[in-house]
C-alpha cells in the first residue's frame, strides 16, 4: 500500500530532523536532546522521512554528478562534478544518515525490545540495514556494531569492514527482521499510520527485507562471482514483484512537504542541472524524456517532471531495479540464459515506462531495443545494452548507477577533463567518498583511511 506524506506527519518529522550542526560522531549517533520516552510511533516517521531525505538528496546528487546524469555548474556541486570532493563535503550526508535517520531507528529497536514489540523492531531493522548498506556502498568500512555506543559514553566507534557487513552482519540483521515481522504477536504495538511507507503492512516490509537480501548478494558480484548471481536469482522469488510494491515515499506540495531534489533546486538555484550527455541518451521514441528533463535541463523547473517536482517520490528499492538485477544475473551467471535475460530486461524497461508515463514501452522503442540486443553476439555486448537501459530507467534512484559503474565499468563514461586534484590524482571517476572531516578530527584512531583518496577501492569493488 502506497503512502503519501500528510502535512501534520511531515511537520513533526522534519521538526525532529532539525538543522544540521557540527558535532562529534557520538553526538551524531544519539541525540542528547531526544528523550528516551519519545514513543516508537513518534520516532518512526522521523526515521522514515530522514532516510528518504538523505538518500533522495545527497546520495542521489553525488551519484548523479559522478555518473554524469547531473552537471554541477556552481559552488560545491561544480567542484564535486569535477571530482573535487572534500572531507567537509560529506559531513552533512554522514550526519543526516547516522544522526537524523539511524539514531532514531536504533532508539526504536531498543524500545521495541523493552516493550516486546517485534513488529516495530522488524521495521526498524529493515531501515537500519538499508541505511548502513547505503553508507558502505559510498564510504566502504563504516560503523555499525559499535555505532550507537554514545548511550554508554562511547563517542569513538570502531568500523565494521565492508566484507563483514555484506557477508554476515546485514544478511543476519535482515533475517532477524523477517522473523520479527512474522511474529504472531507484538504486545508492545505494531506500526500503523505512523508507517509512512506502507501504513503498517508487515508483508510489504518482509518483501523489502527480501529485496535487500537480493541486492546485497547481487552487489557483491565482483567478489563472489557466479554465487552472487545464483543467489540473487533465488532471492528474486520473494522480492518486489510490481511497481505497486516499490519501497518509496511520495512527498507533497506544501512548503514543508516538498521532495528533497525540488527543495534543493529552489534553495540552490543555478547550482545543478541535467547533464547534456545524459539527456542525449534518450531516443526520439522515449516518452519518458519530457518527464525527466526540460529544455534548459534545470532540475525542478518542469512541472511535468517525475523525480524533481515538489510532490515527487524518493525511490529506495523498485521493481524496475529488481528486474534489471534479474536480467544481469541470468545473463552473467555461469549457466547463462540469454533468453531469460532478455525477458527480464523487457520487463524492467516496460515497468520503467509504466511508472514514469503510465503506459508501457512504446512499440518503436521496443523494436529498437530488440535490434540492439540482437546485434550483440557476446554477453559483454548484451550487458552493455542492459546497463545503458538501466542507466536511464534508474535515474534518481539511490546510488544504483554509480554502483553499476564501479561493479562492471558500465555505462561507458568519459571522465571529466578537470578531474585531477590532490584527492583524485589520476583524474578518473571517483570510486568512493572521503570519510567526513569530523571523523578525522574526532575519531582518527578508528578511521580506515586517514588520507583521503577517492580511488582506493573497497571490498566489493576489488
Amino acid at each position: 500500500m502506497k503512502k503519501y506524506l500528510n502535512i501534520k506527519a511531515l511537520v513533526i518529522a522534519l521538526a525532529m530532523i532539525g538543522p544540521m550542526s557540527s558535532c562529534d560522531f557520538g553526538d551524531t549517533n544519539i541525540n542528547p536532546a531526544q528523550p528516551e520516552e519519545v514513543s516508537m510511533s513518534a520516532l518512526m516517521p522521523n526515521a522514515q522521512v530522514a532516510l528518504s531525505w538523505a538518500v533522495g538528496g545527497e546520495f542521489v546528487r553525488i551519484s548523479g554528478l559522478l555518473t554524469q546524469q547531473f552537471e554541477g555548474i556552481n559552488a560545491q556541486q561544480e567542484d564535486n562534478y569535477q571530482y573535487l570532493i572534500r572531507e567537509a563535503d560529506t559531513d552533512g550526508m554522514w550526519q543526516r544518515m547516522y544522526f537524523n535517520t539511524l539514531a532514531s531507528t536504533n532508539q526504536i529497536i531498543m524500545q521495541a525490545d523493552a516493550a516486546d514489540a517485534p513488529h516495530y523492531k522488524g521495521v526498524a531493522q529493515v531501515i537500519m540495514a538499508y541505511g548502513i548498506l547505503t553508507l558502505t556502498d559510498a564510504f566502504g568500512d563504516v560503523p555499525y556494531t559499535d555505532a550507537f555506543g554514545a548511550v554508554n559514553d562511547n563517542f569513538t566507534p570502531t568500523y565494521d569492514t565492508q566484507q563483514d557487513l555484506y557477508s554476515t552482519i546485514l544478511p543476519g540483521l535482515l533475517n532477524e527482521a523477517v522473523t520479527n515481522l512474522s511474529a504472531a504477536e507484538s504486545l508492545g504495538g505494531s506500526p500503523s499510520t505512523d508507517d509512512l511507507y506502507f501504513g503498517g503492512d508487515l508483508n510489504s516490509w518482509i518483501t523489502v527485507a527480501n529485496t535487500l537480501q537480493m541486492k546485497i548478494a547481487f552487489q557483491a558480484s565482483k567478489q563472489t562471482g557466479n554465487s552472487a548471481y545464483t543467489s540473487a536469482l533465488t532471492l528474486s522469488a520473494n522480492a518486489i514483484s510490481s511497481n505497486a510494491e516499490d519501497f518509496e515515499l511520495f512527498f507533497g506540495n506544501a512548503g514543508n512537504e516538498v521532495n528533497p531534489q525540488f527543495q534543493f533546486s529552489q534553495d540552490r538555484a543555478g547550482n545543478i542541472r541535467m547533464d547534456a550527455a545524459f539527456s542525449s541518451r534518450f531516443s526520439a521514441d522515449d516518452t519518458r524524456q519530457p518527464l525527466f528533463i526540460n529544455d534548459d535541463f534545470e532540475l525542478g523547473a518542469n512541472n511535468a517532471g517525475y523525480y524533481s517536482v515538489s510532490a515527487a517520490p524518493v525511490s529506495l528499492l523498485s521493481y524496475v531495479e529488481v528486474k534489471f538485477m534479474e536480467s544481469e544475473a541470468e545473463l552473467m551467471q555461469t549457466a547463462s540464459d540469454v533468453a531469460a535475460s532478455k525477458t527480464a530486461l523487457d520487463e524492467a524497461v516496460n515497468a520503467s515506462f509504466l511508472k514514469i508515463t503510465g503506459a508501457g514501452t512504446p512499440a518503436a522503442y521496443q523494436t529498437d531495443l530488440d535490434a540492439r540486443w540482437a546485434a550483440e553476439t557476446t554477453n559483454a555486448g548484451r550487458l552493455s545494452v542492459l546497463i545503458d537501459e538501466k542507466f536511464i530507467a534508474c535515474y534518481s534512484q539511490s546510488t544504483i548507477v554509480w554502483n553499476d559503474f564501479r561493479r562492471v565499468g558500465l555505462p561507458v563514461l568519459t571522465p571529466n577533463t578537470n578531474g585531477v586534484n590532490a584527492f583524485n590524482a589520476n583524474g578518473e571517476i571517483p570510486r568512493r567518498l572521503p570519510y567526513p572531516q569530523e571523523e578525522r578530527l574526532l575519531n582518527l584512531d578508528n578511521l580506515p583511511i586517514q588520507t583521503p583518496n577517492l580511488q582506493t577501492r573497497f571490498w566489493w569493488d576489488q
